[in-house]
């Protein structure tokens, strides 16, 4: 009795697989129309697009073409120097050489491009060169006979204003204590004369003219 049961079974499950192998096989072979009603149709193949593995070679640009400058040939300022005029003592005679119109110098130095003016270049920017042919005379309290003799044309010449005045020299004339021995000090004239001017211990009779040459 079981094993009529067991091969009722068997034939049973062997049926359903026919079945099911035998609906497959015919859904295979029906129609194309009747296949995408029955069946979802399968989605149309999509492109491949591969991202590249590294950024395709540009090559660089071409360098800057560098054009050589000629160099200018440095000014030889000590042979310069040389061919000015000399006094008496072998030091350089600027109001000579001002007369042969040897130098031409300007009344204040330009500022650099593009620097912010500072106080000096701003008070020289204010100090229009000017020509002054004004002579003064400093007579000494009871030594009339070393009367001392400045005239302001040559300097005023070489000089902005506002390198003496007020900085040097007040704009009053007997304002200033001067004496040969704080000129002689680096003080007043000393400041410019036996540095870049002819030196006042032996250049007397350039500023006290009724002193023999």
């Amino acid at each position: 009795m079981a094993s009529n049961m067991k091969r009722v079974r068997f034939a049973l499950i062997a049926a359903g697989v026919m079945a099911a192998v035998s609906v497959l096989v015919a859904a295979c072979s029906l129609p194309t129309r009747i296949s995408e009603i029955v069946f979802e149709p399968s989605p149309p193949p999509q492109p491949v697009v591969h991202t590249p593995r590294r950024m395709p070679y540009v090559p660089p640009p071409p360098p800057p073409k560098i054009v050589p400058q000629e160099e200018k040939p440095r000014t030889n300022w000590a042979a310069k120097l040389a061919e000015l005029p000399k006094d008496e003592s072998g030091g350089t005679d600027w109001v000579q050489a001002l007369s042969m119109k040897l130098i031409d110098p300007k009344a204040r130095l330009e500022p650099m491009p593009g620097a912010p003016k500072n106080e000096m270049e701003a008070v020289a920017a204010e100090d229009e060169p000017q020509e002054l042919d004004l002579t003064l005379e400093l007579v000494p309290p009871d030594m009339p006979d070393f009367k001392a003799t400045y005239p302001h044309l040559p300097h005023t010449q070489i000089l902005g204003c506002s390198n003496c005045h007020t900085s040097i020299f007040q704009m009053q004339a007997g304002a200033d204590p001067i004496t040969m021995e704080k000129i002689l000090a680096g003080e007043y004239c000393g400041r410019c004369h036996g540095k870049v001017a002819f030196d006042p211990g032996t250049g007397c009779p350039r500023c006290h003219l009724s002193m023999p040459k």
